[in-house]
């Protein structure tokens, strides 16, 4: 299997910024058309948007408008549910990438024992208000505790445009 036939410039499908894609290239996991999901034949599973590999982590990396989303469902479902929602969401987006990710070990012959990455998830979301870093906090230090250091190293939600800072 050929990785680099995935790998395109990190599109943030956010609305609210001027500069959706960003200078900076991934493997494109999720997507209807010409994604690693569809090679590896698990289409049906849920997974974040794209894996980075950087100098000693494997990042996983989701982006989504999390306050626009919870907009939406709040209308209809309340906050407390909405806000259950998105973290139920987020979680079954994780679990499934990292049984993505250990598909694609399989597949390319990597013995996961010999890799020395650290796996990490990175939420990227399309707003940067000070309400926005409290809630975003809270969910970070609620996917850590169910997360790592088990499945992963680490978990960072951060607001999109520290995307491209940290892979400068």
């Amino acid at each position: 299997m050929k990785l680099l036939r995935y790998r395109e410039r990190i599109n943030t499908e956010c609305s609210l910024v001027q500069k959706p894609i960003l200078n900076i290239k991934a493997i494109k996991i999720d997507a209807n058309k010409r994604s690693l999901k569809q090679a590896l034949g698990c289409k049906h599973l849920k997974s974040c948007d794209y894996f980075k590999r950087g100098k000693e982590s494997l990042y996983f990396i989701e982006i989504s408008d999390f306050h626009q989303q919870f907009l939406n469902l709040k209308a209809s479902h309340g906050d407390n549910e909405a806000s259950k929602m998105i973290k139920n969401e987020i979680r079954l987006k994780l679990s499934e990438t990292l049984l993505l990710y250990y598909q694609l070990i399989q597949q390319i012959n990597i013995k996961q024992a010999n890799t020395e990455l650290k796996n990490k998830a990175l939420l990227t979301h399309c707003r940067d208000t000070p309400r926005d870093g409290v809630v975003f906090a809270k969910l970070e230090r609620e996917l850590t505790r169910h997360y790592c250091p088990t499945h992963l190293a680490s978990i960072k939600v951060i607001p999109y445009p520290r995307l491209e800072t940290l892979f400068k």
